[in-house]
């Protein structure tokens, strides 16, 4: 029966959350309800038993290593909870780990946007043209694309001069070049979004053929 119990909750989770689609409506409301609610307990309940009880554990009862490790985020994570009373002569203790959160935060994307992409374009736009004739077109046509579309954001041409009509010129080839790009990425999470709702369009039909025995 538990099988079933949960299948039959999840169709009607479903269809709550594809009434959506006939505009704004209470169940609609509280599927949403109820997905936020179980996303915060869920997230919950990891927090509490992955980092914080074994961090306090470990600062209780461990080696005094591992609590002076655990000991500096627990602190930093004591200090947001003046934030909830509201009261500003001890809010702005929040502001200590929130600060080091987004400066860690903002390190690591840009560290990973430079590391992860922009890096890895410059080695593969500067490699030598060689291989098979196809394979040297590919890589011309990759650092011809890679110029074009940089100068899409290159601003500071003079306005007038024969210069400033071919950087113009070449920044329109560019735009349209930034415009297939999102095109594709507009399409892939498209599909990813279609692919997820075949699957439970599915999952619904099939719940129906065994509850209609068909």
């Amino acid at each position: 029966m538990t099988p079933a119990i949960i299948n039959t909750v999840a169709v009607v989770l479903t269809l709550m959350v594809l009434s959506r689609i006939a505009g704004d409506n209470p169940l609609f409301r509280v599927a949403q309800y109820i997905f936020v609610g179980a996303s915060l307990g869920l997230a919950f309940v990891v927090a509490y038993h992955q980092v914080l009880r074994p961090a306090v554990l470990q600062v209780a009862g461990g080696s005094a290593a591992a609590a002076l490790l655990y000991a500096v985020p627990l602190a930093l994570s004591l200090l947001l909870l003046p934030r909830i009373s509201g009261e500003q002569t001890l809010s702005w203790l929040a502001n200590i780990p929130l600060a080091l959160i987004f400066g860690v935060g903002a390190a690591l994307a840009v560290g990973g946007a430079i590391a992860g992409t922009i890096i890895p374009q410059i080695l593969d736009t500067a490699r030598p043209i060689s291989g098979t004739p196809s394979e040297a077109v590919g890589a011309g046509v990759l650092v011809l694309g890679t110029i074009i579309t940089l100068s899409t954001f290159y601003y500071t041409t003079p306005r007038e001069g024969s210069t400033a009509r071919l950087i113009s010129a070449v920044a329109v080839v560019g735009h349209w070049l930034l415009m297939v790009a999102f095109g594709f990425f507009f399409a892939g999470a498209v599909q990813t979004y279609l692919s997820a709702l075949t699957g439970q369009l599915s999952f619904v039909i099939g719940w129906l053929r065994d509850i209609l025995g068909l």
